[in-house]
């Protein structure tokens, strides 16, 4: 395998690791909007907090087109229409990040703006930022959840069919992928509450594959043989 191939796979680690980081870390940073219900109050409190994780979320969409950009080239050796289908849904994993950060600038934006508007407004103001509130959910749930599930599904089983990674890391992704497709479903028919502890142990395994995933790219990459036989 040559030197530049090699590199990618370096590159397409480092991107799985940014990503895994920067949503754990966002989301983190978005705590006075998830865990207050006078939201204005406490993001105005907290406006650098906001604009930090909605920084770590713009890193997390950027590392998510990294690694469906590096890794479609190597998938649609195996299978164009796979790694087709992986990038697109990895676009939309990108797209629900991306509405969902828009909607906590957004509420940002009222926090300050409501410091000069009357009770009336203001109390309409919150109504909206509660609203924009429940669509940062869906759109995680949706993007980071839904989408992930597939596109990591459709990428882990090609590296078990190909063999091109160890065949216990490939299904390690594929259980992840799973379970994380079965909690955002169960978010969905509303079984599990959004962000709850219940899908914090059902994402686990999937963050826990990525940062595997990346170590062996960075360290040794795909298999030679399989991969020259694709």
């Amino acid at each position: 395998m040559n030197t530049s191939i090699r590199r990618n796979e370096k590159i397409t680690g480092v991107f799985f690791i940014a990503a895994t980081t920067s949503a754990i870390i966002g989301q983190q940073y978005y705590g006075p909007v998830l865990n207050s219900t006078n939201i204005l109050e406490s993001v105005h409190a907290a406006s650098t907090k906001i604009a930090l994780g909605a920084f770590f979320e713009l890193i997390l969409a950027i590392s998510n087109i990294g690694t469906g950009i590096m890794l479609y080239p190597r998938l649609k050796r195996f299978s164009e229409s796979w790694g087709l289908g992986y990038s697109l849904f990895r676009l939309l994993e990108v797209v629900f990040i991306l509405i969902g950060l828009l909607s906590m600038l957004t509420i940002r934006t009222l926090s300050e703006e409501a410091l000069s508007m009357s009770a009336e407004k203001e109390l309409s103001a919150q109504s909206i930022a509660g609203l924009l509130k429940q669509v940062y959910s869906w759109a995680f749930i949706l993007g980071p959840h839904f989408m992930l599930g597939i596109n990591t599904l459709i990428y882990s089983s090609i590296f078990f069919l190909s063999r091109i990674l160890p065949k216990k890391l490939a299904i390690f992704g594929i259980t992840g992928a799973v379970l994380i497709l079965l909690g955002a479903v169960l978010e969905i028919f509303g079984y599990i509450p959004h962000f709850s502890s219940a899908i914090i142990f059902l994402a686990l395994p999937i963050a826990v594959y990525e940062m595997v995933l990346a170590g062996w790219l960075l360290l040794k990459g795909f298999n030679k043989e399989a991969y020259t036989a694709l």
